[in-house]
């Protein structure tokens, strides 16, 4: 009788680990950037424009709005490029992009695509310079 208490206890804790270790947060590789050459001024700024600025501009319609990053103002968009608590992978502002970390941005409308969250993140990786 104890020995089988000792099996199946065994196989309880095994299938625990494994169940623990499937659930695991896993954040896998580190990015890489698929593009050096990007630029802010010409690559990255017209997708900020384009798609930030109606909300995150101190001259956008709710600049008083408490966590609003400015992108107009080069140093504040800097701030958002901290790694997010999400997945240390990615800057708060990629992660917010990809919907990794909440809230998703552009907020309530359409996401960016991969391709355009694959530029600003590549600045990103060769150090975000403003240039």
């Amino acid at each position: 009788m104890r020995t089988s208490m000792h099996v199946y206890s065994v196989i309880i804790l095994c299938a625990a680990g494994a169940l623990f270790n499937n659930c695991a947060y896993h954040s896998g590789e580190e990015p890489v950037p698929s593009n050096r050459d990007v630029r802010y001024s010409v690559d990255v700024k017209p997708i900020l424009i384009k798609h930030c600025y109606s909300c995150h501009t101190d001259t956008s319609t709710h600049p008083d709005r408490s966590g609003y990053a400015f992108f107009n103002d080069f140093n504040e968009l800097k701030k958002e490029l901290k790694p997010s608590t999400a997945n240390t992978a990615y800057t708060i502002l990629v992660a917010r992009l990809k919907y990794i970390e909440s809230p998703g941005m552009p907020y309530k409308q359409t996401p960016l695509s991969d391709s355009l969250i694959q530029v600003i993140q590549d600045w990103i990786l060769i150090g975000a310079p403003e240039n």
